[in-house]
């Protein structure tokens, strides 16, 4: 399959000067996780949760200038090995100067198999992101910008309960909550689907397809172990 088999011809466009706010309810309301902006950069929910303060700003102010494009004939290996390259999560379909579509890892997730005996466990992170469900919000998304990360674990002891994303703090955000104040108690996603080490890394793509999802806890019979997203995953379709 090749990248005009997957990628996305609906593709969301604002103004430079749209704000943050406004940019952030256009993504939740479309469950997307990027727009562009004009045709002159990008901004993503991460963009956006690492500057949460900045949220009553104009997008120009924090979007991404430096658009990498891919034509529609590339092969998907190479889209997963850019994307594991350059540390981004899509690409622009077009020539450079046409814009035609958009392809993101979550596409790629979806089209390209994980092919032999490779465990969770070769290639998950061992040191997630973790937070208790009294964190807040804010101290959570400072972290994730810190670490270059837009999941965390929520552990009581060592004990996962629970999963926050940036969209999750991207709804308080739209909800008008001080995130200075609001805790992942109440935003975090509490049924959350978790493999093991020894689950292939298939299982675990397989999962992030079907239920729509980006990231998994990787767990034993009692505590959390690591976590395993489709950057993993990408950096291993792309060999």
């Amino acid at each position: 399959m090749i990248i005009k088999d997957v990628m996305s011809t609906d593709v969301i466009s604002v103004s430079k000067g749209t704000s943050i706010f406004k940019a952030l309810e256009i993504m939740v309301n479309n469950n997307i996780r990027r727009i562009l902006v004009e045709k002159d950069g990008i901004i993503t929910i991460r963009d956006i949760i690492y500057n949460w303060r900045k949220i009553d700003g104009k997008v120009e102010d924090i979007m991404n200038k430096d658009l990498i494009f891919i034509t529609p004939t590339s092969q998907m290996k190479e889209a997963c090995r850019i994307m594991t390259s350059e540390g981004i999560g899509s690409l622009i379909v077009g020539d450079g100067v046409r814009i035609v579509g958009i392809v993101t890892e979550r596409d790629l997730i979806r089209s390209c198999k994980v092919t032999g005996d490779i465990k969770v466990g070769d290639v998950m992170n061992i040191d997630p992101l973790v937070a208790t469900k009294n964190a807040k919000l804010s101290e959570i998304a400072d972290f994730m910008k810190s670490y270059w990360q837009r999941h965390a674990v929520i552990v009581d002891e060592k004990r996962p309960i629970g999963v926050i994303s940036a969209k999750d703090i991207g709804r308080a955000l739209l909800a008008r909550r001080d995130l200075e104040n609001a805790t992942a108690e109440g935003f975090m996603t509490v049924n959350v689907y978790k493999v093991t080490p020894d689950s292939s890394l298939e299982t675990a793509r397989m999962l992030m397809a079907e239920k729509n999802i980006g990231f998994l806890p990787v767990v034993d019979a009692r505590s959390l172990l690591g976590s395993i997203s489709e950057r993993e995953i990408l950096a291993v379709l792309s060999i």
